[in-house]
């Protein structure tokens, strides 16, 4: 009889298995995911399938004729149609003005119907829903285009998930793709950005003070202001310059060339294809040419009115904005985000200087004084994993927050001089009403209706509680002051002309109303006179002259000075003018770009279509495969099981209910298929479902020694055949600054171990005692992550994050008498867990110093836990995601400096100190190709770990601890 002389095999787990069980249940891919457990309806029209939740069926109908419109015009004017359909999802789960566009798996639109009411960008429009589907539908036209080479991958591969070549005009810069959608949301509408003064402000101010971004900085993704808005700006008004000279037919002719290119990122080739001129060239064209305009524009406003200077009181850009002195006038408080930190609100006491954080926030927050020197704040905050609702809250002097309401859904607060309740704003079905709300027990009265014809923004008290004045859009890009009685009455239109008129406010003594409005072309202040009785408004005066441009004004309780928010290169600071009426003049002309009216007739179109309900099938089906290689194994200097090659596909229906992903490969010889395959099920929001199957073959790193019945001596070789069955559970807590994620999982494996021959043929000779076996797995993990990240952050700052599992493995198929028989029983536990810190502090330098500790240990014990269970070593001590900790131990326990593997053992250890720190903002790149350097940053650590045991006595292996590994 044979027999063999046994060398050693490492149990394996297949790690594609478990990332299949985690990945359904990630709780990064919640954050733009609308809530798959909503009342969906669908209805169809030519080319869209529009998906809404069930209250919405109106704002389906109107988006579906918006999108048909759209549709007709870019066919016309932009680049050939997709061939099938375009899914358009409208969502109402999150309190925030959004949408984006999609071409993998198939080309789907998401909508969230929150109307935008902040600023003059996005708030200069005739309808939010024309202007947001124009605008995502110009990248489903722009990006689905393919020709040539990646045309005929795309015939034979399908919609691979991948730029080049496959949607070749997602692999430009990210200035022609947002700049393209821009100027088509205001070419095919009759307002939108390009029209508007905001994007102009930016450009025109960066021109004038020093800060104009050159062609490669606009295509980088730098935090240097301003910042993921410099896509829109500079991308937007770049190709209205072209198109002025060059004709709008041009455009299509770009989006043509890049869809046809052989090599990619050739964006100069494409440009001069279209334009007749590079990029490069066109730029610098550009950038004279603005030189030029407003050089004159400065030395033509000079000559209209002194320019306005206001002293400064913050000197830092980004966001200081809605500067409010508190009601016995000694401390101001503002909103801030200066990109190095959380968004809070500031206060400068006004005697001293002195200026500190009252709050930190979840967002760029409105907020109001209360009589008793509080502050009344809005933001927005997650009430279950998916969605995120305004509300407001209530701070003292500690900077300690107090709920107010609850899923209020509530902005723009403004307290009443009795302090007893405020008039805010609340969203509701695509649009948004004046109510009042109890600051006692948080119920809502409201002042209006919920009507798509009208919305509001930035209410605010008169002094002695008997008026209140509101922004208010009306459908044709009115963006107006009104005046009403705290019932709700309009009693004046105090404007009606097309420039956004935003954050009015009130003279301390109640006779003046002041606001900002581009109505000049650039953000100025502006006021009126107020009756004291009837509240009539008197003549519109001009109160400033800027160059820059200037918002959201206050007036400080003695009448001495208004405090606003000035623009400038670097983002908006906190300044301040004398409040001097008798110097304020009239105002300049309406700007010829708010002069021509609005066809606001066509804004009542709607499909007449009725939804059915959701189904999932028509955009579950797989959209693509793509082939995948599996590497042979080696064993020594023998290719023991040859490298497979195969295919992989996915899907995800359009609101993320069902998910699944398969992957194969096929081989000659022993391993035939390798592969796995994974499904989750998101129906019921939380919790998470997931379910795996795979199937791997595995060969041992050294070859065996076989004994043969004549005492020969042959090499053979161990192989393993691995088939898993698995389902999992997971639930999720999800806030603004922290998650929580729970999972459970269970999974079955069937393990076949056979002998190949020298001749790589299954032997017949040499065999294992138990070649088969049956393991039965349960495992639960618990990850909790609060670090963030600023846009300046050079690393995680200010949090924690903690992973533990706890893993039991059982053997089903082992006779009693060898349990607990190390080396046939393959039953073990174990633990694993790591815990990392970072804490942030202000140094030299464009960002945050970090502190960073990680501490990671395990323990696994039972007969199965031999002495290569964990491994310690090697990696590169990159910043993974604590989802993606359990993909592979030896990351787990990495020290750098050293091989994997280092040292090994059912117990184990590894922690890691860290000094992370900025050397230099560069925001520079290779001209257009996709190269960009943002900064450069260093880091100090100290790595150290081990791992030993079992020590199981003089018969058995003994592992014990050796000198710790540092690095």
């Amino acid at each position: 009889m044979a027999r063999f002389d046994k060398v050693g095999i490492r149990p394996r787990l297949l790690w594609a298995f478990a990332a299949a069980l985690l990945l359904p249940v990630s709780p990064g891919v919640l954050s733009a995911q609308p809530p798959p457990g909503e009342d969906w309806r669908t209805l169809e029209t030519e080319h869209f399938r529009v998906t809404y939740p069930r209250d919405l069926l109106e704002l389906a109908q109107r988006a579906g004729e918006r999108a048909e419109r759209a549709w007709t015009a870019l066919e016309e004017t932009l680049a050939e149609p997709p061939k099938k359909m375009v899914d358009l999802v409208l969502t109402d789960h999150a309190d925030i003005s959004n949408g984006f566009a999609q071409v993998f798996p198939s080309n789907r639109i998401v909508v969230f119907v929150p109307p935008p009411v902040d600023g003059f960008g996005l708030p200069f429009m005739d309808e939010w829903l024309e202007l947001v589907v124009t605008h995502e539908l110009v990248h489903t036209f722009h990006q689905d285009r393919a020709r040539n080479l990646g045309g005929v991958l795309r015939t034979i591969f399908g919609r691979v998930p991948l730029e080049w070549p496959f949607f070749p005009g997602s692999a430009t810069p990210g200035w022609t793709g947002e700049g393209m959608a821009t100027y088509y949301e205001s070419e095919l509408t009759q307002a939108g950005r390009v029209r508007g003064s905001f994007h102009e402000m930016v450009v025109r101010t960066a021109i004038l003070e020093g800060g104009f971004e050159s062609i490669d900085q606009t295509s980088g993704d730098s935090p240097v202001w301003p910042g993921g808005q410099r896509y829109y700006i500079y991308g937007s008004l770049f190709l209205k310059y072209l198109m002025d000279l060059h004709g709008s037919e041009a455009m299509g002719s770009f989006v043509e060339a890049v869809a046809g290119q052989w090599i990619p990122y050739r964006l100069n080739a494409a440009a001069r294809d279209a334009f007749g001129i590079s990029f490069s060239d066109a730029w610098s064209a550009w950038e004279i040419s603005l030189e030029a305009r407003y050089a004159a524009l400065r030395d033509s406003l000079t000559r209209f009115a002194p320019l306005t200077v206001g002293e400064a009181i913050t000197d830092e850009g980004y966001y200081a904005w809605s500067p409010e002195p508190s009601r016995d006038g000694q401390t101001l408080a503002f909103a801030r985000a200066d990109g190095r930190s959380d968004p809070q609100i500031r206060l400068i006491d006004l005697t001293s200087g002195r200026e500190e954080k009252l709050v930190r926030t979840n967002n760029l927050s409105q907020f109001s004084w209360t009589p008793t020197g509080e502050i009344l704040f809005s933001q927005v905050e997650f009430t279950d994993s998916y969605r995120r609702r305004g509300d407001l809250f209530l701070t003292g002097q500690g900077g300690r927050a107090t709920r107010i309401s609850d899923a209020g859904r509530l902005d723009h607060p403004d307290v009443s001089p009795d302090g007893r309740r405020a008039v805010a704003v609340q969203e509701g079905f695509g649009t948004n009403r004046l109510v009042l709300v109890d600051l006692a027990d948080g119920s809502v009265e409201p002042l209006s209706e919920y009507v798509e014809e009208a919305l509001w923004s930035y209410p605010q008290w008169s002094p002695d509680g008997r008026w209140i004045a509101a922004s208010r859009w009306r459908p044709g890009a009115f963006f107006d002051v009104a005046l009403l009685d705290p019932r709700g009455e309009i009693l004046w239109e105090v404007t009606r002309d097309r420039g956004v008129d935003n954050g009015p406010t009130w003279s301390p003594d109640g006779r003046w109303l002041l606001w900002s409005s581009d109505r000049s072309g650039i953000p100025n202040l502006f006021g009126v006179s107020v009756d004291p009785e009837t509240a009539q408004p008197g003549t519109l005066r001009q109160i400033t002259n800027f160059l820059g441009g200037g918002a959201f004004p206050s007036v400080d309780p003695r009448g001495e000075w208004i405090y606003y928010s000035s623009y400038h290169a670097d983002g908006w600071r906190v300044e301040r003018i004398p409040f001097r009426p008798d110097e304020w003049f009239p105002p300049a002309p309406l700007h010829s770009r708010f002069e021509t009216g609005s066809d606001v007739a066509r804004l009542r179109h709607r499909v007449d279509l009725e939804g059915e309900p959701y189904s999932p099938f028509p955009t579950l089906l797989p959209t693509y495969w793509a082939p995948t290689y599996r590497e042979g194994d080696q064993a020594g200097d023998v290719e023991v099981l040859a490298p497979g090659y195969g295919l992989m596909t996915s899907g995800e229906d359009l609101v993320g209910r069902h998910s699944y992903s398969f992957a194969g490969t096929y081989s000659g010889g022993a391993a035939s298929f390798n592969g796995f395959g994974s499904y989750s099920y998101g129906g019921l929001e939380n919790p998470l479902f997931g379910l795996a199957a795979s199937q791997s073959y595995d060969a041992g790193s050294r070859p065996w020694a076989g004994i043969t019945e004549a005492d020969d001596t042959v090499p053979i070789f161990l192989v393993e055949r691995e088939r898993a069955l698995g389902a999992s559970v997971a639930l999720f807590r999800r806030r603004h600054r922290n998650s929580t994620t729970l999972t459970v999982g269970a999974s079955h494996v069937w393990e076949e171990r056979f002998f190949l021959e020298e001749n790589l043929e299954e032997s017949d000779r040499f065999r294992l005692t138990r070649p088969d076996v049956r393991l039965a797995e349960a495992r639960a993990t618990l990850s909790f992550g609060n670090a963030r990240r600023f846009p300046f952050s050079v690393s995680p700052e200010d949090g924690v994050g903690l992973f533990l599992r706890a893993r039991a493995r059982t053997d089903l198929t082992l006779a009693d008498s060898l349990k607990d028989v190390t080396g046939s029983d393959r039953s073990f536990s174990d633990l694993i867990g790591r815990f990392v810190a970072y804490k942030g502090f202000r140094g030299p330098g464009f960002g945050n110093h970090v502190l960073g500790i990680r501490a990671s240990g395990g323990v696994a014990g039972g007969p199965g836990a031999d002495a290569f269970h964990f491994e310690v070593g090697g990696a590169s001590g990159a910043n993974l995601p604590v989802e993606f900790i359990d993909l592979g131990q030896g990351l787990f326990f990495p020290v750098r400096g050293y091989p994997t593997a280092s040292r090994w053992g059912r117990f184990a250890w590894s922690a890691s100190l860290e000094y992370r720190f900025p050397i230099k903002l560069v925001n520079r790149g290779a001209g257009l190709f996709p190269l960009h350097l943002d900064w450069i940053s260093g880091v100090l650590f100290f790595d150290g770990g081990n791992a030993w045991g079992p020590e199981l006595g003089v018969r058995g292996f003994e592992n014990p601890a050796r000198d710790a590994l540092y690095s």
